[in-house]
């Protein structure tokens, strides 16, 4: 039984074969950096750097705009943590700062959801910026582990990477 069309479910290699292309000719600098490799933590990417957090931010900022992508939310997460902490029974705080930024590329999300229209829950991308209160000089960078066993999600993971080497290279 096809419910959406044979059209919808039908692999779109060469248009997603361009889009990671077309990413990859666009990127500027940061492919021509070296990105160090992550930490493996659970189902997250950690990739750390020394320096104050609200500088790391503002080159994460920047490097997600230097893409031509826009922030659409930001969670605030030490914050929240630190407010309701007395609801919850916490005693410590984990984190010194932390924030997940949220964002998106239409282009890739348009290959992905016409490669399969489910696609639509990998957007937004997140990444996570945050320094821990036992040691607030080391900032931290994390990203969801990659599907890679689900081939349209690369370019979002390269991109996604691109991004965190720009930071860590300012």
């Amino acid at each position: 039984m096809i419910l959406f069309g044979k059209s919808a479910w039908q692999p779109r290699w060469p248009r997603l074969a361009l889009a990671l292309l077309a990413l990859l000719s666009i990127s500027g600098h940061a492919w021509t950096q070296t990105l160090p490799k992550p930490q493996v933590v659970g189902s997250s990417w950690v990739y750390s750097t020394p320096g104050l957090y609200h500088n790391v931010r503002d080159d994460l900022v920047q490097a997600i705009e230097d893409e031509g992508l826009v922030i659409s939310y930001t969670a605030h997460l030490a914050s929240m943590l630190r407010r309701t902490a007395n609801a919850t029974g916490a005693s410590t705080q984990v984190y010194d700062n932390a924030e997940s930024l949220l964002f998106c590329s239409s282009e890739l999300t348009y290959e992905l959801t016409l490669n399969n229209p489910h696609n639509i829950t990998l957007c937004p991308y997140s990444i996570s910026i945050y320094s821990l209160s036992a040691d607030p000089d080391n900032v931290l960078l994390s990203i969801r582990a990659p599907e890679l066993e689900q081939a349209d999600y690369a370019a979002v993971h390269q991109l996604l990477e691109q991004i965190i080497a720009a930071t860590l290279t300012w």
